[in-house]
């Protein structure tokens, strides 16, 4: 068990007090001229900040069965960095110039373990020190990453939970009989999940590779176990007589076959029902292996619970448990699969397996770099650490791990954008730092303590150096998704605020599609729960077809005021979507022939050459 000596706590006192430091004035930077980050009507932030702000305004108002609404539909994005926002919000004011405190706190969480999991490589403290200040700055040197950690976005607090993942990984296997550790660990697993899954899969995928390598006897024998017991011909009998199990296979190829199909339907009493995507019946064949399982554990528990140990135990009971549980809720466990699956994507590019290597390096190389040199430098630091590999604890070896499994992950999606790299590459950096102690300990001998605490000094003041003096790379901002010129999307919603605060139930409609914007500005304003119906085009085939589905849109619609923003100068959000401004002016050809509301307010915006309309229902 390694155990941290004074310049093991100077080092680490030290980055933390400098990320900190780096945190705050990122957070004073933004809260100076928020404006600035919100110039993407289509961007996830809205989404973030819009969920983070209802849970706010639902425990504001000490509505729980809202609160836990909400909760349950947060299906496509897990639960986890809308509760830490919406407590961010509830304590520090409903305000959106504080909404990315908790990426700030993911950012700063990932350079400080960055340093804590390098730190371990070595029992030298000249090489841990240097080990842990090199992976800290490159970090903190990331422009891309910097930029994603002071986002309304997930990359930031994922990376923060991976990086104490992996850590917890690692002090659990120096006490392998632990229980608070593994459960921990566990704890910390779930809170992944439930913040992104496919953060959670990269590090579970790692995390399983490692345990088999460690634990290869072990597995060997339990497959063995298993075969012998259930493999038999009076085993599979049993299994094939099993009416659970025959219903979830019956169920299972339903889903399956309508999956094949297509949209699908069936009429019940006259009514026709709706079976495509078959998303509740895959929920109901899960239910089904559930309870056979359940049953099962419940008969064999006794036998099962002592070959799991202290670490298995852990990881059940607070980690495995509770994911399979929430995959019981409606829909939930088709969604996870389809968003961590390859049919998540928009590309319409043909799919080659190499064709990622060029755009990632170019991401990594000039955005997640603060230059193409220290991107070099990087890459050969990891690469000699990988070469010392056997050198190293056992429990480090995760790092690398870690690495090769997401980098193999990104290459073979069929969905690529520069921000993936977000929530694992540091773990780069990590290795980075280890192959700097390695090469201090073929420098300076051992017994030269001295010699290699000078050694180390200079390299990371070297380093520093040559960062901080380094300009960041202008397309940085592009790889982390963030737009930098242009008017901000505030300048569109503040002219209507005052006609938003004595109406709860609310209308819009845009020429540019739809956006969350619309929604969180409303409730941030009046800092109450607004019931928001906007106008959905669907994908327009033509601007009559759109007139005709806003005509419906306004006969159905519950809203006391409809909002409608006319913004000729507003990029499509995706050309596959065919939201068009020549066919989403449908909308204003719907509003001329209608009688049910009347235009009552109208203002102009400028910077966008738009115009927004208010329009109350006539007496």
């Amino acid at each position: 068990m390694q155990r941290a000596t004074l310049s093991d706590r100077i080092v680490l006192a030290g980055v933390f007090a400098v990320a900190l430091a780096f945190a705050i004035g990122m957070l004073g930077d933004y809260y100076s001229a928020p404006d600035g980050l919100w110039r993407d009507l289509y961007h996830d932030r809205n989404g973030h900040f819009d969920f983070g702000l209802t849970l706010a305004l639902a425990l504001r108002e000490f509505n729980p069965v809202d609160f836990l609404g909400q909760i349950e539909r947060s299906r496509v994005w897990g639960p986890f960095h809308g509760i830490v926002l919406s407590l961010v919000l509830l304590f520090g004011g409903i305000d959106h110039r504080i909404a990315i405190v908790p990426s700030l706190i993911g950012w700063t969480v990932t350079v400080t373990f960055a340093a804590l999991i390098a730190r371990r490589f070595f029992a030298d403290p000249a090489q841990r020190g240097l080990a842990a200040a090199c992976a800290a700055a490159l970090v903190i040197a990331s422009p891309a990453f910097r930029l994603l950690g002071s986002d309304v976005m997930l990359e930031g607090l994922g990376a923060g939970l991976t990086a104490i993942a992996i850590w917890a990984w690692m002090v659990a296997h120096e006490q392998p009989q632990s229980v608070p550790r593994w459960r921990f660990l566990a704890v910390v697993l779930t809170l992944l999940f439930f913040h992104k899954g496919n953060y959670w899969g990269l590090l579970i995928a790692s995390l399983v590779i490692a345990w088999a390598g460690e634990n290869s006897l072990r597995l060997n024998r339990t497959v063995r176990d298993l075969l012998a017991r259930f493999g038999t011909e009076d085993g599979l009998r049993a299994m094939m007589r099993d009416p659970l199990l025959i219903a979830f296979a019956l169920v299972a190829l339903a889903v399956a076959a309508i999956a094949l199909r297509g949209p699908t339907s069936i009429s019940v009493s006259g009514k026709a029902l709706q079976l495509y995507p078959p998303g509740n019946l895959a929920t109901v064949a899960y239910a089904l292996l559930f309870l056979r399982l359940a049953l099962f554990w419940r008969r064999q528990r006794a036998a099962i619970e002592p070959e799991l140990g202290a670490a298995g135990r852990q990881i059940f009971l607070w980690h495995v448990l509770p994911i399979a549980v929430s995959f019981l809720l409606p829909k939930r466990l088709s969604t996870f699969l389809w968003f961590v699956g390859p049919s998540n994507s928009s590309s319409t590019a043909g799919y080659s397996l190499t064709g990622g290597f060029n755009p990632y390096w170019d991401s990594f190389s000039t955005g997640f770099s603060a230059a193409p040199w220290v991107a070099v430098l990087a890459l050969v630091l990891f690469a000699i650490a990988l070469l010392r590999i056997r050198s190293f604890p056992r429990s480090t070896w995760i790092v690398f791990i870690f690495a090769v499994v997401s980098l193999a992950a990104v290459l073979v999606h069929p969905q690529r954008q520069g921000r993936f790299l977000g929530s694992w590459i540091f773990a780069v950096w990590i290795g980075a730092g280890a192959g700097a102690g390695v090469l201090l300990g073929l420098i300076a001998p051992l017994r030269a303590q001295a010699l290699r605490w000078a050694g180390a000094v200079t390299a990371v003041a070297v380093l520093t150096a040559a960062l901080v003096r380094q300009s960041p790379p202008a397309n940085a901002a592009a790889h982390a998704i963030r737009t930098i010129s242009g008017p901000s999307n505030l300048d569109l919603v503040r002219p209507i605020l005052a006609d938003l605060l004595k109406t709860r139930k609310i209308g819009t409609a845009a020429t540019f599609g739809m956006t969350p914007l619309l929604h969180w500005t409303a409730q941030e304003h009046c800092k109450c729960r607004v019931q928001f119906a906007q106008f959905n085009p669907g994908i327009p085939t033509s601007r009559d077809g759109v007139q005709a589905a806003m005509l419906d849109y306004i006969g159905r619609s519950p809203a006391d005021r409809l909002i409608v923003f006319d913004v000729p100068g507003a990029k499509p959000a995706a050309e596959a979507l065919g939201w068009q401004y020549d066919k989403l002016a449908g909308i204003l050809d719907a509003l001329k022939v209608q009688q049910r509301y009347g235009k009552t307010a109208e203002y102009s915006v400028p910077s966008y050459g738009a115009r927004v309309s208010v329009w109350d229902t006539k007496p």
